[in-house]
């Protein structure tokens, strides 16, 4: 017996809205956790107001590996604030006022759990009359704020906002699939992609300063005001640690070379 594959949409705020035309800005796990970094801030700065979450069969509690290439993974729960258990879910928020969406999203552990996730992710965006979808991720190629849109108008936008194309070939997991299958709707999209460096011992290990250039970039895009300094500083304590790890790292490896001519 197979099992049915599915998604499903509870909302937390049932109260009427009069959005005609606002815009999304999603962001989920991946490459050095930029987009979700991001994405947080916005929401813990802006205070949009949570209206709908998304599940999934797809999700898992536990990856084991980087989330955004589908690692086997492990279904199960999350525990929240308080010692409370929830399920991993996709969170809609609701900044009224600039008629924006904010999604953090959360990666399925395959691709057909993920087209189907974002699938219902854009039919919520046509309920809502969403136009235009800003995408926020990393890339470790070029240098700088880079894009890449679904039409050459879009392109030319961000081209007097100073931001180049990008060439990278494809942007894995679900921000970017949200874009695509956006675009099938009619609903336009741009993904911008900040610039990090890849870490290969852990994938998603937060580059705080990349989330910042992101979340600068888009407020300046957007008009809207976002304060990031406690994510540079963070970036400043991150380098700490790290360089802490290195000279323990050295220590341990000297004090092996000498116990060998001991």
């Amino acid at each position: 017996m197979g099992i049915t594959k599915k998604v499903w949409v509870t909302y937390c705020d049932k109260s009427k809205t009069t959005l005609k035309a606002p815009i999304a800005i999603v962001g989920s796990s991946g490459l050095r956790s930029v987009g979700k970094i991001a994405v947080d801030v916005l929401i813990e700065k802006l205070q949009p107001r949570l209206f709908a979450e998304l599940y999934s069969y797809g999700f898992p509690g536990v990856y084991y590996g980087p989330s955004y290439v589908g690692a086997p993974s492990s279904a199960g729960t999350i525990r929240a604030k308080g010692n409370l258990v929830e399920l991993p879910k996709v969170e809609f928020y609701l900044l009224e006022a600039e008629k924006i969406l904010i999604i953090r999203g959360y990666q399925a552990y395959d691709s057909l759990n993920q087209y189907l996730v974002a699938d219902t992710v854009t039919d919520l965006f046509k309920q809502f009359n969403v136009k235009k979808v800003f995408s926020l991720g990393a890339q470790v190629i070029e240098e700088g704020i880079r894009c890449c849109a679904t039409d050459q108008e879009l392109l030319e936008e961000m081209s007097k906002q100073e931001i180049e194309r990008t060439n990278v070939e494809r942007f894995i997991g679900f921000s970017g699939l949200v874009v695509a299958i956006g675009e099938e709707k009619g609903i336009k999209g741009i993904c911008l992609f900040a610039s990090t460096t890849q870490n290969m011992r852990d994938a998603e290990e937060p580059d705080y300063y990349a989330a910042k250039e992101l979340v600068d970039k888009l407020g300046e895009i957007l008009g809207i005001s976002v304060d990031t300094s406690d994510l540079e500083e963070r970036g400043h304590k991150g380098d700490e640690l790290a360089e802490e790890g290195e000279e323990e790292e050295e220590e341990e490896e000297g004090s092996e070379y000498l116990s060998g001519y001991a």
